[in-house]
């Protein structure tokens, strides 16, 4: 049988890897935003069972696996395919939330070295399957309407949260409001929000039956490159000779210039996934909102989803609109989003339960809305650019250039978990914005080094 060469083929496969991303990711994120107040809240009952920063901790060790994985992902790439190493990613995602049926300590880091080595192989196996499965004039659009695919994890995300605590939180802690003789909220007797043993295991048995859902999408997902693909599936070299490649590319000047874009985009997902939910939850005069954990990443969503399909549309009216105007406005919005947390939140909250005021006002649920909102504009548009940019700036190593972008994201995400027990919020929100300023930067010299490059290799091409 011959290669497939319909549009409609390939809008299917970017769509089944949009869908099998939803599924892991449904689990992943949805755990990120709630694991260290749910490890908290276990160790407040149970403080012989896991550490109360274990939630951090396990994140860094995670991150330390996921950069270990991204040296040799490429070479795992190159043995197997983009669909197997999509499997066995999925298949590593799944690992664990089944340890919160039965937590233990060991288990707990264990699967998150599993999770680390899933994180690995998946994007390695996104970028694979991408390239295989898309052209050069196809490639922005599909990565997007994969993306905006995939974010629908966050509404589904925001509908498990809300759903688990309407049904349980009534039951585990009533409808008592705590106030005070003006009839105002007692933040003295009032405590942070915290999960039950019944709400834990509901929350996680979802995210284990998504997990496996997403094996299975993998498993039925379109196999065969397209004609004229940016990168065949096909085995070249060996592991060893792969390898090297990799390290070589390492310190080649695109993936030191783009080093920026690649570790910022680690630590503020980190931040956005992990440490502000964590900051919300921690932040006692938020403990009567128990919907936050849910509104916020429907607000991430929709801002996702409604990105995704306007680079699409813009992507498909001008020529590397995924690339700088992509790239401003990713920074443009995040940052934005950076100004409305530091102004909304207590500086103390990302590592302790505190009562302390915000500086100019505090949570709302419409406010917190609107910060998921415009962090996901923002995120979509880094994400978006960093994937074309990848596929574009080193045409004789792709990916490495995915593995590499994946293992400095890694870094940054390592060096912010382990430090983020004592660091207070506006170190994140002022720091991850002056990183973005310098990311869009060097991304701008890239960008156009590249461009030049292809427009010499189309005259060759003509000649």
């Amino acid at each position: 049988m011959g290669q497939p060469t319909t549009r409609r083929y390939e809008l299917l496969s970017a769509a089944m890897l949009g869908f099998g991303h939803l599924c892991i990711m449904v689990g992943y994120d949805s755990e990120s935003f709630v694991l260290e107040s749910v490890i908290h809240s276990i160790h407040e009952r149970t403080p012989d069972v896991i550490s109360k920063y274990a939630g951090y901790y396990g994140q860094a060790v995670m991150y330390i696996v996921y950069m270990i994985g991204c040296l040799f992902s490429p070479s795992i790439l190159n043995e197997i395919g983009s669909k197997r190493i999509l499997i066995l990613a999925a298949i590593c995602y799944a690992a664990f939330p089944l340890g919160f049926f039965f937590v233990n300590s060991y288990y707990y880091y264990f699967s998150q070295m599993l999770l680390g080595l899933g994180y690995a192989l998946y994007y390695q196996g996104n970028g694979g399957y991408m390239t295989s499965h898309s052209t050069r004039k196809t490639i922005e659009a599909n990565v997007n309407i994969a993306w905006s695919v995939g974010c629908c994890c966050l509404l589904i995300s925001s509908a498990i949260l809300a759903s688990v605590t309407h049904m349980t939180y009534s039951q585990t802690h009533g409808n008592l409001t705590i106030t005070d003789d003006k009839g105002k909220l007692d933040l003295e007797n009032l405590v942070e929000r915290r999960f039950s043993d019944l709400e834990i295991n509901l929350l996680f048995g979802i995210f284990l039956g998504a997990s496996i859902l997403g094996i299975i999408t993998f498993i039925a997902s379109p196999g065969r490159d397209v004609t004229n693909c940016i990168q065949e599936t096909k085995k070249k070299g060996t592991f060893l000779e792969s390898f090297k490649q990799t390290c070589t590319a390492l310190v080649s000047q695109s993936m030191l210039e783009l080093f920026p874009l690649f570790s910022v985009l680690g630590i503020s997902s980190s931040f956005w996934l992990s440490i502000f939910p964590t900051a919300m939850n921690f932040t006692v005069a938020n403990s009567e909102m128990t919907y936050l954990c849910a509104i916020y990443p429907l607000g991430i969503g929709v801002g996702e989803i409604f990105m995704a399909l306007f680079i699409t549309q813009m992507s498909r009216r001008h020529k590397d609109f995924c690339l700088q105007p992509t790239m401003a406005l990713g920074t443009i919005f995040s940052i934005i989003a950076f100004i409305m947390v530091h102004v909304s939140t207590p500086y103390d909250s990302p590592h302790r339960p505190t009562r302390d005021d915000a500086l100019l006002f505090g949570h709302s649920y419409f406010f917190i809305f609107m910060i998921g909102v415009i962090l996901g504009i923002g995120d979509c548009c880094l994400n978006s650019c960093r994937s074309v940019i990848c596929a574009l700036a080193m045409p004789d190593r792709r990916a490495q250039a995915f593995s590499i972008s994946k293992l400095y994201q890694a870094l940054g995400s390592c060096v912010l978990f382990f430090l983020s027990p004592i660091i207070p919020l506006y170190v994140y929100t002022i720091g991850i914005s002056i990183h973005l300023i310098i990311a869009t930067v060097f991304f701008f010299m890239t960008a156009r080094r590249t461009q030049t490059m292809e427009r010499k290799m189309t005259v060759e091409e003509k000649k």
